[in-house]
């Protein structure tokens, strides 16, 4: 009975060692050095210009601050300063988020979100080489300035339109005449008086800037 019991403490005490000498290797300490937060260059690409940013020709430059998981995916973006263009910014913090990728940084051999900010530059040199075709409005026939008509006047101008939330036109530039002041006079006329649909952004109305082609012709069709 004696060396019964002596036994069952002999094993109890062996059990204690082993659960010690497995709790000692579980708390062993992180030796291995923090892994810093790096770029996976392949997927750090230009952002695509913006088809409306090409013709209006707006650039700047976005700075965006971005929150990255502990798998390296942005989990959120966030302008901090803008480029001057909404449409660019907005161009710039959904393409860092959707495709931007970075490694797993570690702290203490532990994955980490980190926060970093990074900054896209819209220069128009990047933009596609064949910019989109400009809206074009042929003017009807029965618009024609009488003086103009009667010295059989054709040409085309072209116009930035800024077009409001509301539909309506603040102002028109004239970038380029038709070479008949009356025509020019009289496109910005008519087309001040429209009422334009306006471009909206995450569902919401904005204002626009168009650029716009008007042409004069005797014999065209309106359109």
């Amino acid at each position: 009975m004696h060396l019964s019991r002596k036994t069952g403490l002999i094993a109890a005490a062996l059990l204690l060692l082993g659960a010690s000498s497995a709790l000692a290797a579980d708390d062993k300490p992180c030796t291995a050095p923090d892994q810093p937060l790096r770029p996976i260059m392949t997927t750090h690409t230009i952002p695509p210009y913006p088809e409306m940013s090409v013709m209006t020709n707006e650039d700047g430059t976005t700075l965006v601050e971005v929150l990255i998981g502990a798998d390296g995916v942005p989990l959120q973006t966030k302008l901090v300063t803008s480029s001057g263009s909404l449409r660019l910014d907005e161009a710039a913090l959904a393409h860092v988020k959707n495709v931007w990728r970075w490694n797993s940084p570690t702290h203490n051999c532990q994955p980490v979100q980190v926060s970093t900010r990074i900054s896209i530059k819209w220069d128009l040199r990047n933009a596609p080489n064949t910019a989109p075709e400009p809206a074009t409005i042929v003017m009807d026939k029965a618009d024609y300035p009488a003086g103009a008509l009667a010295r059989h006047e054709q040409g085309s101008l072209g116009l930035i339109v800024m077009v409001l939330h509301d539909g309506q036109v603040a102002f028109t530039r004239m970038t380029q005449s038709s070479g008949f002041p009356e025509l020019d006079a009289k496109s910005q006329d008519i087309i001040k008086g429209m009422h334009w649909t306006p471009a909206t952004l995450q569902g919401k109305p904005i204002d626009t800037a168009l650029f716009i082609i008007s042409t004069w012709k005797i014999d065209a069709q309106p359109k």
